[in-house]
């Protein structure tokens, strides 16, 4: 089973947060600046690669601290949660993406929503 997410067309860095009592964290991240000039921001679990806590246990710490550091507005930002595919004949080890809404307090978002997307939902976003 493969833990260690390659770079790939859903995630083209690292990224570094904090997670849980602000413990370092990484994620994969991929910023596309859409021709609506929305944001749509990736954030990719890495598994092993991730010394700290988990993108979906900090989901709403995590797009804040990708949206500040973006300098994008709260209204132009569109955040994915993804989980690559492990190879697992399990199905909750599939590949899988959701967009993740929140509610924005004026500094930082909250109360996350998650629906899931399909991988071609995900790609004309991307395109959008």
């Amino acid at each position: 089973m493969e833990t260690n997410p390659a770079f790939n067309k859903y995630m083209d860095r690292y990224y570094d947060y904090l997670g849980h009592w602000d413990s370092p964290s990484k994620c994969g991240l991929k910023l596309v600046k859409r021709q609506d000039r929305k944001t749509l921001a990736i954030a990719t679990e890495i598994y092993r690669q991730n010394p700290g806590t988990a993108v979906t246990e900090v989901v709403d710490s995590l797009a804040t601290q990708i949206l500040k550091t973006s300098g994008e507005t709260p209204d132009g930002f569109i955040f994915i949660e993804h989980t690559p595919d492990l190879g697992s004949k399990l199905t909750f080890y599939g590949e899988s993406f959701d967009r993740v809404e929140f509610e924005w307090d004026g500094g930082k978002f909250s109360n996350p929503v998650w629906t899931r997307l399909t991988k071609e939902q995900v790609d004309r976003m991307m395109e959008e």
